[in-house]
Formats: C-alpha cells, structure tokens, sequence
C-alpha cells in the first residue's frame, strides 16, 4: 500500500466483506494478567479522517477488532464512544465489555487536581465504567494549541521532573484503586523515566505497558528490550510510518517505511502489500511480546491490518532482513528515523533542540535539581548574549 493519492482512495466501507473471529488474534498477558489484543485500532486523524472515524470505528468492530487505542489529545472520545454504541446496537458486540480499550491522560491534565476530572470525562464520552489501561500520554505536562505549527512555543514548558510526575502517578494508581482502571500504564517513556517510575513503584502501581513509536526505520530494539525486561510490554504507535500524519510532524529528513527497498522488495516475494510486510514485522518481531496500533478507513486495509495478528508472514531470513541482528553481514534497516520529533513540547533549556526529548540529557529528580539547573542555564545565556557578535 503506498500513499493513495486523493482522500477518495482512502475512504470505502463494504459491508460484503466479511469479519474475522476475533479470537484469532493474538494476544498477550500483562503483568497482572490482564490479556490484551496486539492489534489496537488506532483512532489518531490526520485532518481529513477526523470526518470518518465514526464509521472506520464502527467498521473495524464489525471486522473484528476488539482492542480500541484513545486519547483525550485526539478530540474524538465521543465519536468513539458513539462508535461503540452503534457498535452494540448492530449486534457486532453484546456489550462495550468485549472490547479492550487504551486511554490517556493529556499532558494538559497532569495537575493533580485534573486527573479525576479528566478519567470521568473520557469515561463519560466514551460511555463505558471502566478503561481496560490508562496511560500517562508524556512523560511531561507541556501543551500545544491544537492544530498549531511545527514552531510553536510553550514558554511554560518544562522538561521531566521525577517529583512532579509521581504526584501525577499517585492519581493515577488511586484511580486503579477506585476500579476506573485496571491497568496503568505510560506512553512515550524513555529509559531514564521509566527507571526512576520503576524504582519507586510497588507490584499495585508499576506500568505494565509503554506505547511508544517503532516502525522498520525506526526499531528502538534496546529501549524495547529494557522495558520489557522490567516487565513492560511495548506497543508502538506509527507502525506505518503514518503517511498521512499532521504537517507539523512532517520533515524533509523523514523516510517512509513502505518505501524502503527491503520492505518493497520483500512485498514483492511475498505477493502482498509493504504496509503488510510492515505490520508483520512488528506482530513477529522480539518473539510476539508487543503490539502495535493501526488506523485505516477502508474496509479491506481494516481487515488486513488485523489479519496481521492471526499467523506468521515472514520468515525468519525475511525478518533478520529487516531487524537485523548487530553483524555487518546483517545491519537490519533501522535508520533512527523518528517521526514524531515533539519539538512543540520543547523547554527554553532545549535550546531549540528536539533530540533532547529523547536523549535523557535533561531528566531532574526534583524540582529543585531543575530549578538550579535552570538558573546556570540563564546565566550562561547571559554571557553568551553579552559577549558572542550580534550581527544587525
């Protein structure tokens, strides 16, 4: 499937195509035991989809997909919960409880005070009593106006700051506690953060899952493995490389993975399509452990996205292709091309740059360790602006 060139080719729901049992699908257990679905229908719009989500929704149930992927940030919940409803009523499930559904506290809604609040509307617009996992979306309370540019500033960002983060948790677990949750977990956690939330997290209030973006050209292998070995599972999001995502998360530096030459010529082996080969990789990859989730509004993608998720495609040669395995005779195809930058999110102490999101150079226990940190950093900026030439 490469990138369609008109919404038209995007948009087709045929109800002559039949579904697939559900229970086909795999899945895995979380610590716990909570058992999840690895595919997760995806409810993220680019602009235009915003318009057919009701029905993808709609039409990915009736198919068989029974874990749905939310979130407070993607403005839907309530079409998503009128999906659900409609989904009920049409008899593709007896109950809202078939389902396996992942929500997110908005960074916006990381104040303490916030939390319930913000549960208690996604639960109400999505009209179920409970979330099946409920993720902490970032690993920092910094928003954006929606719909903003790629240059636009938060000057009341900041970067991770342990102490604060864990009040935050501490609201999230009493949730689990009340029963809105069964499941905590967070999104977009590096491996700084998620060590220091190990560390200071009991058997009861410990993350199970860790959603975070993988995709051929971008694999995060090792991250995946530590997480993991922790006993986090790993579900990543772009798992195609989102061809249609949002401009500000559009860069002339970005690759697209059903473009890349082995995925092109391992579609052409397998008689199928790249965003197949795609999503196998990520289904078989690390031995089944993770997931991935997937947004489509045709009918017949819907279906093969999900189909993914019921039996092996690629071989064991077709997989060392693309993962790789350290040797120079195997290098894989990961090219650390990520996609979702976050430079809206970035702190002043950034200086304008992306990378330290993610590279764990500005992670502070406390509020104080930032705090002292961003008085050295001002006065730095000071002498820097006193003494360096400032061309008129």
């Amino acid at each position: 499937m490469t990138k369609p060139q008109s919404i038209a080719d995007q948009v087709c729901f045929d109800k002559a195509i039949k579904p697939i049992d559900p229970d086909s699908v795999h899945k895995v257990t979380l610590a716990g035991g909570a058992v999840m679905p690895v595919a997760a229908f995806g409810t993220f719009h680019s602009d235009w989809a915003q318009d057919y989500m009701l029905d993808a929704t709609v039409e990915a149930i009736r198919l068989g997909w029974r874990h749905i992927d939310t979130a407070r940030a993607y403005e839907n919940e309530a079409v998503v919960g009128e999906a659900i409803r409609q989904a009920v009523k049409a008899g593709y499930i007896s109950s809202p409880d078939e389902l396996f559904i992942t929500g997110k506290l908005w960074n916006g809604h990381m104040s303490p005070k916030d939390v319930t609040p913000a549960l208690d509307a996604t639960l109400a617009a999505l009209g179920v009593d409970k979330l099946d996992i409920y993720l902490n979306h970032w690993p920092w309370p910094n928003v954006h106006t929606p719909g903003c540019a790629a240059d636009h500033r938060n000057p009341d960002a900041v970067p991770y700051m342990h102490e604060a983060f864990m009040e935050t948790w501490g609201e999230i677990v009493k949730l689990k506690q009340a029963g809105k949750i069964v499941n905590v977990g967070t999104s977009n956690h590096t491996a700084a953060t998620m060590k220091l939330l190990l560390r200071d997290t009991d058997d009861a209030s410990r993350p199970v899952l860790n959603q975070m973006e993988m995709h051929p050209l971008l694999q995060q292998t090792e991250l995946r493995r530590f997480f993991e070995s922790s006993g986090v599972v790993c579900t990543g999001y772009m798992s195609l490389g989102s061809p249609n995502r949002p401009g500000r998360d559009t860069f002339k530096e970005h690759r697209a993975d059903m473009m890349a030459p082995v995925i092109q010529a391992t579609a052409k082996e397998l008689r199928v399509s790249p965003a197949r080969v795609c999503l196998n990789w990520a289904y078989q990859r690390e031995n089944k452990t993770g997931g991935f989730v997937a947004m489509a509004t045709r009918s017949d993608w819907i279906l093969e996205n999900l189909k993914v998720a019921t039996g092996d495609l690629l071989t064991d040669e077709q997989m060392l292709r693309i993962s790789g395995d350290g040797t120079a005779e195997h290098p894989g195809i990961d090219a650390n091309n990520r996609l979702i930058w976050g430079q809206v999110f970035l702190w002043p102490e950034a200086d304008l740059d992306w990378r330290v999101l993610w590279d764990d150079s500005q992670v502070f226990e406390t509020r104080a360790n930032y705090a002292k940190f961003k008085a050295s950093w001002q006065a730095h900026q000071k002498v820097r602006q006193e003494t360096t030439f400032q061309p008129e």
